[in-house]
Formats: C-alpha cells, sequence, structure tokens
C-alpha cells in the first residue's frame, strides 16, 4: 500500500464514521421513528435558514470535490497543497481524535437523553442539561469533533479547494447555530445553564471552575 492510498483510506474512515456515528443515534431517537420527508421538513422547521444556504452553498462543492479527488485525480491537482509527510500523518491523528470525540459526546447524550436524543435536530428542547463526559469541561464538543475531522480532511486530502469548502460549513455551523443553541438552553434552563457557562468554555477545556469565562 503507497502512503498516498493509505491517507486517502483514513479520509475515508474519518468521514464515514461521523456518517454512522450520526446515523445509529438518530436512529434511536423519537424522531428517527418517521419517514424521510417528515425528518427533512422537521429539520428545515428548526434549522437557521441561513445555515441551510450555506451547507448547499460550500456542500455541494465540497462532495463534487471529493468525487474527483477520489476517482480522478489529476483533475484536481490545481488546488493540491504539496505538505510534507509529517503534516499528513498529523492529520491522521487529528482525525483518529476527532472520531474519540465525536462518540464520546454522542454516546454520553444518548445515556442522559434517551430518545430525546436526536443528533440530526439539534435546535429542539431537551428534557434534561447533560454535564457530564465531555461535558463537564466544554459546551460543545461534537462542533469540536467536526472542526478537527473538517481540519483533518484538509490535511489529508492536501487539497485547499476540499479542505477550504470543508472547513466553511463548520465554521458556518459553529457561528450561526452554536449561539442559537445558547438562547434555547438559556430560555429553558435559566440561571443553571448561565451557572454552567461560568465554569466551562464554548470550545476549548476548562480545568479549574474558579476561572473566569
Amino acid at each position: 500500500m503507497t502512503l498516498e492510498l493509505f491517507f486517502k483510506i483514513s479520509f475515508f474512515v474519518i468521514f464515514f464514521s461521523f456518517a454512522y456515528v450520526m446515523t445509529a443515534y438518530t436512529k434511536k431517537a423519537k424522531a428517527g421513528k418517521e419517514n424521510t420527508a417528515v425528518r427533512v421538513k422537521m429539520h428545515h422547521e428548526h434549522e437557521v435558514p441561513l445555515l441551510l444556504r450555506l451547507r448547499q452553498i460550500f456542500g455541494i462543492p465540497f462532495y463534487i470535490g471529493v468525487l474527483i479527488w477520489t476517482f480522478a485525480p489529476k483533475y484536481m491537482e490545481w488546488s493540491t497543497i504539496p505538505f510534507p509527510g509529517w503534516i499528513r500523518w498529523a492529520g491522521f491523528v487529528m482525525g483518529m481524535l476527532a472520531i474519540f470525540v465525536n462518540g464520546w459526546s454522542h454516546k454520553t447524550l444518548s445515556q442522559k437523553l434517551g430518545e430525546d436524543f436526536d443528533p440530526a435536530l439539534r435546535l429542539l428542547k431537551v428534557p434534561a442539561l447533560v454535564t457530564e463526559g465531555p461535558y463537564a469541561r466544554v459546551r460543545h464538543p461534537i462542533y469540536i469533533a467536526f472542526l478537527l475531522m473538517q481540519i483533518a480532511v484538509l490535511l489529508l486530502t492536501s487539497n485547499w479547494f476540499i479542505g477550504f469548502c470543508g472547513i466553511a460549513i463548520i465554521v458556518s455551523v459553529i457561528a450561526i447555530r452554536v449561539p442559537e443553541e445558547e438562547k434555547m438552553l438559556i430560555e429553558q434552563f435559566g440561571d443553571e445553564y448561565r451557572t454552567y457557562m461560568k465554569w466551562t468554555r464554548r470550545f476549548l477545556p476548562r480545568f479549574s471552575r474558579s476561572s473566569n469565562n
């Protein structure tokens, strides 16, 4: 196996592991029992409209770029970045870390919320505030896992076009959805969530509850 083939396989393993985790936990959710048309409608009703548009703008080129890079790589050479081998290995390690954080976060939410946890419908009210597992130190570990994954995609593919589109998607999600989620959680849990915000950070772990936010 050539090193290039290893990085290509690693890309697909990392990328599809995220899709697998989301699909698996979606099927466990109450809403996961609805048919596809109903779920799509629910998703559109509870998602920020601007985010839906940005996903199309960046998502379609991303998937087209990945398909070309996979089956006709010479047509993506124009956007190749000549990363040294150690940078691409760093992408592999980052991707493995992203898989771990993503799986741990989903498992924690599922254990706490049961069928009320639906990873595909994030902007819905939940019955309890989750502060265990990775949520004990950071408020949005799943988004961090996705950001790490997309950075890993950039490094593994060694392609700025694919990397830019992928990172643009998750940065859009973080910038638009996170404030909406936190607003919803403040409305739902009030002072309990405000207190939680004081001893955690949005994205970087905090190891002392006495620190300022």
